[in-house]
């Protein structure tokens, strides 16, 4: 059974794509043939019967005699097979799906060219990439692997870390320093931007050379980073600055920052989110200057790894934010509450629950606007945190839980009740347009006073609180009130 996607190729792979993309069209001199294949499993899952091009390079359609367009998205068989494919298809199983490189030279009859292939493995399930170097093509072609060959490993080597599942922490910090043991710089450093103020967020610095963490912290990015977009090459997202002197006249903050820091020659890369917005830079100050080494085209090829790896990382952040937090008040949600709850009934025999629910938000809701209604929310959860000093969760709609993870006295969890009740006798909001005023229906549950259980707790807990909310009802009535239905 084959195990494909399809025309809807997942999201990372669409990125992988434009990635390969964008690196071919900035690495065109490259004389190295590559391209990304989605393997095609037989029935028994232990080798493949075929592959399908994702993304090939300009020289790896010129190797074999086809453009682009008759290449994406259809299989190898269809362009060409001989003995060639089944040993192609063997390599790419075992790189695909078991994680192994491979290095095998062949002769293609139909290509009629000696080859020499090596296949690898990727981030992405199921795919590798095949790089091909036709070993009987031009002199010319051999002479630039040659000249190539110390940067373009050292490409392939970090990107390779780049790809690693580890720890982001760890591989982003493993990444600038092997960057340095090929540049040789006295820092590397990664900085990000919201475009309002930029950030240090990982740095390399050698022996002896003071942090910059300090000094690149909330740095305004007008003033310092504003201006930087036009020393980009024409052609090459580089910005590089062979002697800082030229900021003197024209860019004095610039100029004096970099002096300050110690800085005379620095080469920065810019990289991107998916709307093109510069998301931050990987720079490099005081390099030094190595004939077999690129730097320029290191910095910019490694740049834009780094920028698929910091967007990838956020994403998963934000999935991981959205799934425990509350996006309106920014408290743990009810799931986040069970989970900890079940915890800490495992591990502490005293602890306790509150359950909170509001009086007369309906009533606010309903008359000023949802807008309004969310503005009552956030700032009940910030007066409920303040007033408890404990964790603080938004169970839904206008109902909230406290977790106490200590052992405190009966006396403490009323003292906390009145304590929430004397927050709320300040109007919640208070404008030129409006002044609402709201309280809290809270009960509380003890174990193993009340209970051991934890579901046991929580009824207790959610009773104590509509018991408290129902003498809130009585006392208006019989004030002459009229209940608000809160």
């Amino acid at each position: 059974m084959e195990r494909m996607q399809g025309d809807n190729d997942s999201s990372l792979i669409k990125n992988a794509f434009l990635l390969f993309d964008k690196m071919s069209e900035l690495q065109k001199k490259l004389p190295v043939a590559y391209a990304l294949f989605q393997v095609v499993e037989n029935d028994r899952h232990d080798g493949a019967v075929d592959a399908k091009y994702l993304y090939a390079n300009e020289r790896f359609c010129r190797g074999i005699g086809h453009d682009k367009d008759e290449l994406v998205g259809h299989l190898v068989t269809e362009t060409y097979e001989d003995e060639t494919t089944k040993e192609l298809f063997y390599y790419a199983f075992k790189a695909a799906y078991r994680g192994e490189e491979s290095n095998f030279t062949t002769y293609s009859k139909t290509l009629g060219h000696w080859a020499e292939f090596i296949i690898a493995p990727t981030n992405i399930s199921g795919c590798c990439i095949v790089v091909c170097t036709f070993i009987d093509d031009s002199h010319l072609e051999r002479e630039l692997l040659r000249r190539n060959s110390t940067t373009d490993d050292a490409i392939v080597r970090i990107s390779r870390l780049l790809s690693n599942e580890d720890d982001y922490d760890t591989v982003m910090n493993q990444v600038l320093l092997e960057l340095s043991r090929v540049i040789h710089p006295e820092r590397i450093y990664i900085l990000s931007t919201d475009r309002v103020v930029v950030d240090l967020e990982f740095e390399w610095c050698n022996d002896g050379i003071p942090t910059h963490k300090e000094k690149l912290t909330k740095m305004s990015y007008q003033k310092y980073f504003g201006n930087w977009e036009k020393y980009l090459n024409r052609d090459r997202a580089v910005i590089k600055i062979d002697d800082i002197e030229i900021f003197k006249e024209h860019e004095k903050d610039v100029y004096e920052n970099l002096k300050d820091r110690g800085i005379q020659r620095f080469i920065c890369a810019p990289f991107y989110d998916n709307k093109h917005q510069i998301l931050g830079f990987l720079c490099a100050d005081n390099y030094e200057i190595i004939d077999d080494i690129d730097t320029r085209k290191i910095i910019e090829s490694i740049s834009y790894f780094i920028g698929f790896r910091i967007r990838n990382h956020t994403l998963m952040n934000l999935l991981d934010y959205r799934g425990t937090h509350d996006d309106l008040t920014g408290l743990k949600n009810r799931r986040v509450f069970g989970e900890a709850l079940k915890a800490i009934s495992q591990t502490r025999d005293t602890y306790g629950i509150y359950y909170v629910d509001l009086n007369f938000f309906k009533y606010a809701n309903d008359n000023y606007g949802h807008h309004v209604g969310n503005e009552v929310l956030q700032e009940t959860a910030i007066r409920l945190r303040d007033a408890s000093r404990h964790e603080v969760f938004r169970l839904g709609g206008d109902e909230f839980a406290i977790l106490i993870d200590e052992e405190l006295p009966e006396e403490e969890y009323k003292k906390i009740l009145e304590d929430m009740d004397a927050a709320f006798k300040v109007p919640i909001l208070d404008t030129k347009d409006y002044r609402i005023t709201i309280s809290v229906s809270a009960g509380y549950a003890i174990a193993p006073t009340d209970s051991t259980s934890p579901n046991e707790l929580r009824k207790i807990a959610d009773t104590r609180m509509y018991e408290r909310k129902k003498l809130m009802h009585e006392k208006i009535i019989s004030d002459g009130g009229t209940d608000p239905r809160a």
